[in-house]
């Protein structure tokens, strides 16, 4: 939730998301004083996966590399509504993306449109290809979306099409102004434009000029991000030389997360990820579902919260065994500079 607005999440409490929150931080605080896993209260926080489809081909996402083992597909609209239904009393803020490009997804407007009825906090990230048509710009303006995080890792066409394969950074630079266009026309202040710079070692020499050129493109707001790698021969590539923009360390062969992470990790107390399928996992790291938690088309989203598959993992991610997904965490790790 960092790198959304405070007074936006304060705006949607509710007396009883008020009194829900309360329950989380008590029990999560009662956690860590512990180290034993005790959990109260429902969702603050969901990550819903419209589509693990994507039309560029990222070479250290698992969707753009074809690595993805789950089939593809997109959320039905049915299933979305059915999880609006069960969580939105208690939700705060939604993350409607995950591994795929959302606006891919035909109903991605109208899963927004009730989101926001139900006074949710939405937040899309895309890489903005699409948004090079006006008119989608104009209508995902009119979605009532609060932020959406254009992913813009070159300030020239030779160093962006370096990570971001099958994009055009021309098109990116036309969707700002879309949406600045289209922000005016509707006489408001959302979506809220945000450019998540991943920094590599092919373009770390324009971090210097990251923040006037969004200025200069009409972003609100420049998030400066670590790249993950799945490798040692992919770190050689990609991290960057700056130790500052590493997230990991790198010594005998191994790479190993910076985070300082906590016995308890806070995520699976706030929320979870529901993938398009409708199947339920604990965070955005498990991409594969290796720590499946429950299917949504064999009980509720409620039955899976309160299940004793989420209450083992927790206290599996709390002891000393932890899952594998848990090597690459950036759980205690400031992601955004």
């Amino acid at each position: 939730m960092k790198e959304v607005p405070l007074f936006r999440l304060l705006a949607c409490l509710t007396p009883y998301r008020l009194i829900n929150l309360g329950q989380v931080f008590i029990s999560l605080g009662i956690s860590r004083l512990s180290g034993r896993p005790v959990s109260w209260g429902f969702p603050l926080v969901l990550t819903i996966e419209p589509t693990n489809r994507c039309d560029l081909a990222c070479p250290q996402c698992s969707t753009g590399a074809g690595l993805l083992r789950r089939p593809r597909g997109d959320l039905p609209l049915a299933l979305y509504q059915h999880i609006l239904q069960q969580t939105q009393r208690s939700l705060l803020y939604l993350l409607l993306y995950d591994q795929g490009e959302p606006l891919l997804h035909a109903d991605y407007m109208e899963m927004i449109r009730l989101a926001k009825t139900a006074k949710v906090v939405v937040t899309c990230s895309s890489n903005g290809q699409l948004l090079a048509d006006f008119n989608k710009a104009c209508e995902l303006a009119s979605s009532g979306l609060d932020q959406i995080i254009l992913s813009v890792d070159g300030l020239e066409e030779s160093s962006y099409q370096i990570y971001r394969q099958g994009g055009r950074l021309e098109r990116v630079v036309a969707a700002i102004a879309n949406l600045r266009k289209a922000r005016e026309q509707l006489r408001q202040k959302t979506p809220r434009i945000c450019l998540q710079f991943l920094v590599m070692k092919h373009n770390e020499h324009e971090l210097e000029r990251v923040r006037d050129t969004a200025r200069c493109w009409g972003a609100d707001r420049v998030l400066i991000k670590s790249v993950q790698v799945r490798s040692p021969q992919d770190a050689d590539w990609f991290l960057p030389l700056a130790e500052k923009y590493r997230r990991y360390t790198f010594g005998s062969g191994r790479l190993t997360v910076k985070s300082r992470k906590s016995k308890i990790c806070d995520r699976l107390w706030t929320g979870c990820v529901v993938h398009q399928d409708g199947h339920v996992v604990g965070c955005c790291f498990d991409k594969d579902e290796s720590a499946l938690l429950g299917r949504l088309s064999e009980q509720s989203f409620i039955t899976i919260w309160r299940g004793e598959a989420l209450r083992h993992f927790r206290r599996r991610v709390a002891g000393s065994c932890k899952p594998d997904i848990c090597n690459n965490c950036t759980h205690g790790l400031a992601l955004y500079q």
